[in-house]
C-alpha cells in the first residue's frame, strides 16, 4: 500500500474516532485527526505515553518516513539518525503504519 493511501486511511479512521495504538515498548497512545494532521495524545489506558503536549504529524514527514518502515522492521542498522533528521515522531508514525497495514 502506498504512503498516500496509508495516510488517507489513518486520517479517515482517526477522524471518526480516536485510534488506540501501542508503541513497540507497550505504551498506549491515541491517534486522532483534525483533517490536516495526525495528532498523538496520551491514552486513558495504562500504561500510557507521558507526552507533555500532543504531537502533530505532518503529511510531508509521514510520506518521507514511510519508506523506512520495512527497513526499520527488519532491524536494519543505522537508520535512526537518518529518520531523526526527518522527524522526532517516527515511533508513532511506524506504529500507525503497522496498524494500517496489519490491523488486528
Amino acid at each position: 500500500m502506498s504512503a498516500e493511501r496509508v495516510w488517507g486511511r489513518l486520517m479517515e479512521e482517526a477522524n471518526e474516532q480516536p485510534l488506540q495504538l501501542k508503541t513497540k515498548t507497550g505504551l498506549n497512545f491515541n491517534l486522532i485527526s483534525d483533517d490536516e494532521f495526525l495528532i498523538v495524545k496520551n491514552s486513558e489506558l495504562a500504561p500510557s505515553t507521558k507526552l507533555k503536549m500532543q504531537r502533530k504529524i505532518q503529511k510531508e514527514n509521514f510520506i518521507k518516513v514511510y519508506p523506512y518502515f520495512e527497513r526499520k522492521k527488519s532491524n536494519e542498522f543505522g537508520l535512526s539518525k537518518e529518520i531523526l533528521k526527518i522527524t522526532v515522531n517516527s515511533v508513532y508514525i511506524f506504529d500507525a503504519i503497522e496498524y494500517a497495514l496489519h490491523p488486528d
